[in-house]
């Protein structure tokens, strides 16, 4: 195997593995074209040696049946005998024929056996030619074993051949010109005539090999890319099965995780329903139960009225604090119980609205009877601010009431000697015409976290506060609830130790609504 006939560059061993995919498919690609131009030539080689092989074995027959029937007529004439040099010619025959033979059977494609087969060729071409009696068609043997010697592909096989031929006509032309040219005296330059003959077909026989090594190195290149693109297209599809494998399992592990998902929505639906039966359940029954409540305690709150002024007039004093305890824990009990009531009555859809038109002013004033007292009793200021051109609303008075009469009793609640200040404006929110009520106090105010929590039922900022200001944590949700109820919505802006600010806004035109939608929405 000879490299230096392969046109493809070698990649050097210690050569850096280029990081681009494209550069090293380019690599590969010649890799193995160098690779398939040597493998090619290989068996070429070893076919053509064992060619050779059985060609030697041929010609040795050949040349035994030229000297039994040509050789003696050519050198007697009439007379057919064996002559000494036919058993000379058959054992130089078999010496010439037998090496080469062998080790095109036995090392087929060595470099070694390739040279030692042109140059036995040539010596059989010899051997013929002189068996003949130097006849000019034998030496037309020479001009054949060259063109199979050119099978290999190899030109520098025919140049030991070359020589062998050269050198054996000069020597016998001179020696014995009767055994090469077929008479007894011949010019000392026929040698010459032949080497140029066979020279010329050495020219003819090289540039056919050349030819055919580049074609087999193209067939090489054309071969390694289309194994390169198959072995692409291969991958490309391997690669695409694997996605597609991917994909399968990611579309069924997402549909176990959709059907899980689905399950579980019907469990949590399942759940909620149960929970808001549980709580509209709760509602209805406390809703309906105001009555049975609230008859009790209004008449615990009455009996100590009537018993607190006939201790008076008696002048029983001490039972008058008594009774005035009773009547102070009966009022607040009853707060509780409507404060709970009011919050059940509205989940459960029960509390109606009563729109009516009403003057603003005039319900600020009739609330500020109330509720001055509450306010006055820490020792606060309570500022008014009602503008002139707020004029009359539509709404629920009795709950747009409420709602500024719980904000103003709890800004009374938390403020020591402070002032709370009461604002009422006009606004108008994304086109609509509203009527803003803020609450400001400079009370103790609260932390964010608090200020996130001061709408839930029940809640107050933390225990201490429940324990020093009292309070049952339903006022503010109340609140809430109530705005939320007519369309409206409350907010607050707090922080610890400077205040609050509640600010309130209801519609001034509240449309008529069924008493049952906020639990048909809330079932929903």
């Amino acid at each position: 195997m000879d490299p230096a006939d392969s046109a493809v560059p070698a990649v050097p061993a210690d050569a850096a593995v280029p990081a681009d995919p494209a550069v090293e498919n380019v690599h590969g690609v010649a890799r193995r074209s160098r690779d398939l131009f040597e493998q090619y030539r290989d068996d070429i080689y070893v076919q053509t040696d064992r060619l050779f092989a059985g060609l030697m074995a041929f010609q040795w027959i050949l040349g035994i049946v030229f000297a039994l029937w040509v050789s003696p007529l050519a050198w007697y004439g009439a007379i057919s005998r064996i002559h000494v040099h036919v058993w000379a010619a058959l054992v130089v025959g078999g010496v010439i024929s037998l090496l080469p033979a062998l080790l095109g059977l036995l090392r087929p494609g060595r470099s070694s056996t390739r040279y030692v087969i042109a140059v036995a060729q040539m010596l059989m071409g010899a051997l013929l030619i002189h068996l003949t009696g130097g006849r000019i068609e034998t030496h037309f043997h020479v001009f054949g074993s060259l063109a199979f010697l050119a099978f290999y592909r190899d030109w520098r096989v025919l140049v030991p051949a070359t020589v062998i031929v050269a050198v054996d006509h000069l020597l016998r032309g001179i020696f014995w010109p009767q055994s090469v040219y077929g008479v007894v005296v011949a010019s000392q330059w026929r040698w010459l005539e032949h080497a140029a003959w066979v020279l010329f077909e050495d020219i003819v026989l090289v540039l056919a090999c050349r030819r055919s090594i580049q074609e087999m190195q193209q067939t090489a290149e054309r071969t390694a890319a289309l194994e390169q693109e198959v072995r692409t297209r291969h991958q490309a599809e391997q690669e695409l099965a694997r996605h597609a494998c991917d994909l399968l399992r990611a579309n069924e592990a997402e549909r176990l995780n959709a059907e899980r998902s689905a399950a579980l929505v019907d469990q949590l639906r399942i759940t909620q329903q149960q929970a808001e039966a549980a709580t509209r359940a709760k509602s209805l029954f406390l809703a309906s139960m105001s009555h049975e409540l609230r008859t009790p305690l209004n008449g615990i709150i009455l009996y100590s009225e009537l018993l607190q002024e006939e201790a008076a007039d008696r002048g029983n004093q001490s039972s008058v604090a008594d009774l005035q305890r009773i009547q102070s824990a009966g009022e607040h009990l009853l707060d509780l119980i409507n404060g709970i009531l009011d919050l059940s009555r509205i989940e459960a859809g029960k509390m109606p609205l009563t729109v009516e038109a009403f003057d603003v002013r005039a319900m600020i004033d009739g609330l500020l009877d109330t509720v001055g007292p509450l306010v006055q009793k820490n020792g606060n200021t309570l500022a008014v601010d009602c503008g002139a051109e707020i004029g009359t609303m539509r709404a629920d008075l009795t709950k747009t009431r409420q709602v500024l009469l719980n904000l103003l009793s709890n800004a009374g609640k938390f403020t020591r000697e402070g002032t709370i200040r009461l604002e009422v404006r006009q606004r108008r929110v994304q086109g609509e015409p509203r009527v803003e009520f803020s609450v400001t106090d400079t009370g103790v105010g609260m932390t964010p976290e608090q200020a996130r929590k001061v709408f839930d039922a029940f809640t107050q900022a933390d225990v201490s506060t429940t324990r020093k200001y009292g309070g049952t944590g339903l006022g503010l949700a109340i609140v809430s609830k109530f705005c939320e109820l007519m369309g409206g919505t409350v907010t607050v802006e707090s922080e610890p130790g400077r205040g609050s600010r509640f600010v309130v806004q209801l519609p001034l035109e509240m449309a008529e609504a069924p008493a049952e939608a906020p639990a048909a929405a809330a079932v929903a």
